[in-house]
């Protein structure tokens, strides 16, 4: 079950950064060409497609959440399996079992899923931000480097010694 949850929920993070990513880069790109956007009147267009970046971002963190409910539910349902057999040995070993002991033995069980439930949801989420470090690291590793300038060029101390712009049979019309 660990396993099911952990794969599905690793591929469900990388496709929520990766969607959420392109709403961040959409929006950013929608900010710096506002005077454009602004300019032709596509202000309609740029919201419809921010608004559909932005649903479709949403599936991913709605599916981990539904992911999330079931591994609720089946550590439930396991836990409502142990408490059956709890009871069903209590009533088996009638006599030598006392009240207190099964109530002390269900209530650690209940302690005990809960405990696990957050283990299991924090192990996740370590597991998720390790692999953000590790991709940040293949980053690193795989993009080029700048190369320094040549130490030995060195700029002349009276650059520019003068600048210019010519126009040359240009002709300029505004309607």
């Amino acid at each position: 079950m660990q396993k099911v949850y952990l794969r599905t929920s690793r591929q469900l993070r990388l496709l929520e950064l990766e969607t959420r990513a392109a709403v961040f880069s959409n929006f950013l790109e929608s900010v710096d060409g506002i005077e454009t956007i602004r300019s032709f009147g596509w202000k309609g267009d740029v919201v419809r497609d921010n608004v559909v970046r932005l649903e479709s971002s949403q599936r991913p963190e709605f599916m981990l959440a539904c992911l999330q409910r079931w591994l609720n539910m089946v550590l439930d349902l396991m836990s409502a399996a142990i408490a059956i057999s709890v009871i069903a040995l209590a009533v088996v070993l009638r006599g030598r079992v006392s009240g207190g002991q099964v109530g002390v033995g269900l209530n650690v069980m209940l302690v005990a899923n809960k405990t696990i439930l957050s283990l299991v949801l924090q192990w996740t989420t370590l597991e998720v931000s390790l692999g953000a470090v590790s991709r940040l690291k293949t980053l690193e590793k795989t993009t080029p480097q700048e190369v320094d300038p040549d130490p030995s060029f060195e700029t002349p101390s009276d650059w520019p010694g003068k600048g210019a712009v010519t126009f040359s049979n240009v002709a300029a019309v505004y309607g």
